[in-house]
C-alpha cells in the first residue's frame, strides 16, 4: 500500500510540476492586424 501511495504522490508532482513549467514558458503571441474588421476564414 506504502508504493501505491507513493507512486500516486511522484505523479501528482509531475503533473502539477509540469503544468506549472508549462505556464511558465508559454510566451502568447500579441494579437496583430485590425480586430475590429471579421474577416471569414481561408478555404482550403
Amino acid at each position: 500500500m506504502f508504493n501505491s501511495n507513493l507512486l500516486k504522490a511522484i505523479l501528482t508532482a509531475a503533473i502539477i510540476g509540469g503544468g506549472i513549467y508549462v505556464l511558465m514558458i508559454d510566451e502568447p503571441a500579441v494579437p496583430t492586424g485590425d480586430i475590429n474588421r471579421i474577416q471569414t476564414a481561408p478555404e482550403p
